[in-house]
């Protein structure tokens, strides 16, 4: 039988509750059956006359702005005999929790559409609504990704906004919760009983969402702790130990592997980054406030430049590289959902005809290989050289008559010695022909040598390369290549559709394990910290847990391994096989992208090939013209130079 519905009323009259749209940890959600704009929150728990107060101070609050911004109290609801049970709010559709858009896993089916501009957008939306909250002079408090809501128009709404801290006069209703990871470091491991918040502790809980959805849900304090022991979030945050800073390796840290820099930002937005978490920030009003984050991110949008390879980067356009396609290649993860651009290629749309662009190819005539070179070897010494050898052997001829003589004058004066004069007439020969050979005046002609040679393979190499054919011949096969490929398209998609039918159990148990998060889920030892530590080294939901992969993350011992391990086991024993269904819509999709994806970048490929071609034909004429002239010389210096050395 069901239960009938509890009777409420505001402070205009009787309340009509519809349909249940949610059961929290605090409280229940209904319709309100002639509100469609407006819902009803109903506690678990008995409301205090304080609790009753603050919700009827905050609805006096009210104004347009705060409504389309937050999940403001509009009105207290009470029973029938006057109890304070709950309060009336505007109903938040098509937003979802802001987890969901800055992790990469969820981001893919949650916001599919989703390039970094939208990030962007989304974050300088949810410093707006910090902003809007500041102004009434109340406080958020409980900072956390559970409490921010984005739709996919990068809109946002802040919802549990009862439990903001609220000051009106001299009357003031404290925020007594938090969330460790994104409490400020002068707060950290303080009961929250009693504590007045500030707009600056809000503002590092601000910068620790914005970085979140800059940076792919890494969290900025979850990094490689060089020292001793282990360091946690909630603990690098109290010791101000930024992984990401300038100053990082002074607090002995460093960012997980494989993660965006800081760079990737604005320098306007990396220094608002590195003042919301240095220790200066404790310092009432020195973190960046929300109305500064907006306006920087607002111009960090407008400085976005589209990758020239993937048309979902859009990435900041003073860098000289695309850091999403490294990231992706690095880690083998898909960051942004890839977009098909549809212009026209090359002022042709749709299928191209491949026989009419390959004949145009094909008309694009040869350079033909690179000119001979002339032969120098004929090359005649100089008179210089002539005469310098004339010299040096009648020199050596008259050595050699001296010295023969003497041996000829010792050996009759001794002839009992005459072996002895023989053997040592042979080594002073042998030593007076070394010396001839390294006459101080045949110097020149080998440094000659040896200059002409570096000259004139310098200009060889430039040669073989810059005046050669190999470039157009090269790049003709490049394009045979790609017009096979094209024309092979079909029978490619074919081929990769039957791998995804033979892998369909495994990929049906991978979108099963990816569609169940760690972040909600309970673990024993596991808490909101050690979950975002785990998200920063990509481990986010069922599938990314393995022995291997957590093993690489601080903090993380045999005990918590083996917890994860278990409850990675317990929810894939969930899983069922469905024999019954074919490949994932989701597959065939993305397969189809690929292979649209292929087909576009073949076809602009092809219909370049001409033009491209043909600046490279003119180039190598252009170089052989250029470059005869200065090789023909150096050849010539270096043959003359080779003559000269062996006439002397």
């Amino acid at each position: 039988m069901t239960k009938p519905l509890p009777k409420v009323r505001d402070s205009k009259g009787s309340v009509t509750l519809g349909r249940l749209l949610g059961r929290g940890g605090e409280g229940t959600v209904y319709e309100i059956a002639d509100r469609s704009g407006q819902v009803a929150k109903l506690y678990h728990q008995d409301v205090s006359s304080e609790k009753a107060s603050k919700i009827e101070t905050m609805a006096s609050l009210q104004n347009d702005r705060l409504l389309s911004l937050a999940a403001w109290p509009l009105d207290l609801l009470r029973s029938t005999d006057g109890k304070p049970v709950g309060l009336l709010m505007p109903r938040v559709d098509g937003h979802k929790d802001i987890h969901n858009l800055y992790s990469p896993r969820s981001r893919k089916a949650e916001f599919p559409a989703a390039d970094w501009r939208f990030l962007i957008r989304s974050a300088a939306n949810t410093a707006r609504a910090f902003a809007a909250i500041h102004e009434t002079g109340c406080v958020i408090g409980d900072v956390n990704h559970g409490g921010v809501c984005v739709s996919d128009k990068a809109t946002v709404r802040l919802i549990d906004c009862d439990s903001f801290q609220v000051s009106v006069g001299a009357r003031r209703y404290l925020c007594e919760v938090g969330v460790p990871t994104f409490t400020p470091p002068e707060l950290q491991g303080k009961r929250f009983r009693g504590v007045v918040r500030t707009p600056n502790h809000d503002n590092f809980g601000l910068a620790i969402l914005i970085f979140h959805l800059l940076f792919m849900g890494r969290h900025p304090f979850a990094g490689r702790f060089l020292g001793r022991g282990d360091m946690s979030i909630e603990k690098a945050i109290a010791e101000f130990r930024f992984a990401y800073g300038a100053n990082s390796s002074t607090f002995q840290m460093e960012p997980p592997p494989n993660v965006p820099p800081i760079g990737i930002a604005s320098p306007a937005i990396a220094s608002l980054i590195e003042r919301a978490f240095a220790q200066s920030g404790v310092q009432d009003g020195r973190r960046p406030t929300a109305k500064e984050w907006v306006a920087d991110l607002d111009n960090l949008e407008k400085q976005t430049k589209a990758c020239r390879i993937n048309a979902s980067h859009y990435y900041v356009g003073g860098l000289d590289h695309c850091p999403w396609c490294r990231l992706e290649a690095a880690t083998g993860a898909v960051l942004f959902s890839f977009v098909i651009k549809t212009a026209p290629l090359g002022g042709i749309t749709g299928r191209i005809d491949v026989g009419s662009v390959w004949a145009r190819i094909a008309a694009i005539p040869s350079p033909g290989p690179a000119p001979n070179l002339p032969d120098w070897n004929k090359t005649a010494p100089s008179k210089e050289a002539l005469a310098l050898g004339r010299q040096r052997r009648f020199r050596n001829a008259a050595k050699y008559a001296g010295l023969i003589a003497i041996i000829v004058v010792l050996m009759g004066a001794m002839p009992a010695a005459a072996f002895i004069w023989i053997v040592g007439g042979l080594f002073v020969l042998s030593g007076v022909s070394k010396q001839s050979g390294d006459g101080s005046e045949s110097a020149k002609f080998r440094d000659a040598v040896v200059r002409a040679e570096g000259h004139f393979k310098t200009l060889k190499a430039r040669w073989d390369q810059d005046a050669s054919d190999q470039r157009f011949t090269t790049h003709l096969r490049q394009l045979q290549h790609e017009k096979e490929q094209l024309l092979d398209l079909p029978n490619l998609r074919r081929r990769r559709y039957q791998e995804l039918e033979r892998a369909r159990e495994r990929d049906q148990r991978k979108r099963y394990l990816e569609a169940i998060q760690i972040e909600p889920a309970k673990i024993p030892g596991i808490g909101p910290g050690r979950k975002a530590m785990l998200a920063s080294y990509n481990i986010e939901t069922a599938w990314d847990v393995s022995e291997a992969h957590i093993t690489k993350v601080p903090g993380f011992g045999p005990a918590l391994t083996r917890e994860l391990m278990k409850w990675r086991q317990v929810v894939e024993s969930g899983f069922r096989f469905d024999a019954s269904k074919g490949v994932d819509p989701r597959d065939i999709a993305a397969l189809d992208r690929d292979v649209a994806d292929m087909k576009q970048k073949l076809e602009q490929s092809l219909i370049n090939g001409p033009q491209a071609l043909t600046k490279i034909r003119d180039h190598i004429l252009a170089q052989r013209i250029a470059l005869k002239p200065s090789i023909e010389q150096a050849g010539k210096v270096l043959a003359q130079a080779k003559a000269d050395l062996s006439a002397i």
